[in-house]
This record gives structure tokens, C-alpha cells and sequence, in this order.
């Protein structure tokens, strides 16, 4: 009786060994293929942050936006600068520049300035280790010139017009330019996402 165990484990081993050996091409088109598909599922970072954008600010669309990147924290991956346009969110003073960070599959706000307006700069300083910014601020009766929002240790102030936020002189390294090129973003495309 152990004979008989011992050759039919024998036999499925051996079995299981060759038949492994053969199905070697069909796994590789496999994980080709699966590559493949994987490769055209992954959304790129700016189709995130769109479908991001249309996801948390649903009310916002039809919108345009302005964005960039920069490790803001030094953590080695980028942060979303986003300058937000639509009717829903801005006014006389400007709009909403958004600053996102990665938080796992998904981004996390640190940042939603009211009242900015372009050009979006980072400055050479940091507070609570994460880079200073600045935006132009004008119109909606406050002060013109540009503000230096400093990270709390939660998120940048939320609007550049008042304390905490400074007025400065130094605009910082160009983030988004004063007149950048926008992409349109229309409600529709929730659907595709």
C-alpha cells in the first residue's frame, strides 16, 4: 500500500513538473498580455487628478486647470499643483489653487487656497518640512502682490489675503506660470472614469 502512495505522488510530482515545462510560452503570452492590459488600466497622473477633480468638485464642471509637480515634502514623490478655474469657485479676488499629495490610490488635499491667482511659485524656504508657497493675489478689495503661505503641519492657509498667510517680495521658483495653458475639463467625462 505505501509502494502505491509513493508512485502515485511520484507520477503527480513528475507530472506536475513537465507539464509546468510546457506551459512555460503560454504562461510568458500571459503575463504579456496581462501586462498589457495593466499598462492601459493604470491612469496616468494627470488622468488621476482629473478624475480626481471631477470626482470631489462635481459642482465645479465645466472646468479648466492649470497643473504642476513638485516634491513639495522631499519625500521623493510629486505633489499636484493644481490652479482650479470655474465659475462655481472663483470671483473677483481669483481662484482655487489645490495642492494634493499621494495618499495611497488616491490623493489627499494639504492645500485649498482661495482667492489665488496665477503665477503659482514655490519659494526656497520650508516650514514644518514642506516648501513655502506663493501666489499672486489682487482684486476682491485686498492686497495686490504675491503671498507666502507656509505649511501649518496639516495644510497651506486657506486664504492668501490674511494671516497666516504674508505678503513678500520674492515670488519663489515658477510653479504655474501667470498665464499658463489650460485643460478643459467637462462633466461628461466622469463617465469615462
Amino acid at each position: 500500500m505505501k509502494s502505491n502512495l509513493f508512485t502515485v505522488a511520484a507520477c503527480g510530482v513528475f507530472l506536475s513538473a513537465c507539464s509546468a515545462g510546457e506551459e512555460a510560452p503560454a504562461s510568458e503570452e500571459t503575463a504579456t498580455a496581462e501586462a498589457a492590459v495593466a499598462e492601459t488600466a493604470m491612469p496616468t497622473p494627470e488622468e488621476d487628478i482629473r478624475r480626481y477633480l471631477l470626482q470631489t468638485y462635481p459642482e465645479a464642471a465645466p472646468m479648466r486647470y492649470a497643473l504642476a509637480w513638485h516634491d513639495l515634502n522631499g519625500d521623493g514623490a510629486d505633489e499636484a499643483i493644481v490652479y482650479l478655474v470655474s465659475s462655481y469657485y472663483c470671483g473677483s479676488g481669483g481662484c482655487n489653487t489645490l495642492v494634493l499629495t499621494p495618499a495611497g490610490p488616491t490623493w489627499r488635499e494639504v492645500g485649498n487656497i482661495s482667492v489665488s491667482r496665477t503665477p503659482v511659485g514655490v519659494a526656497d524656504s520650508s516650514t514644518n518640512g514642506w516648501q513655502d508657497l506663493t501666489v499672486a493675489v489682487s482684486g476682491g478689495g485686498g492686497p495686490e502682490g504675491t503671498a507666502l503661505l507656509k505649511f501649518d503641519g496639516e495644510a497651506y492657509p486657506s486664504n492668501p489675503t490674511v494671516a497666516p498667510a504674508e505678503m513678500t517680495e520674492a515670488a519663489g521658483t515658477e510653479l504655474i506660470a501667470e498665464e499658463p495653458e489650460f485643460v478643459q475639463l467637462d462633466a461628461e467625462a466622469v463617465a469615462g472614469n
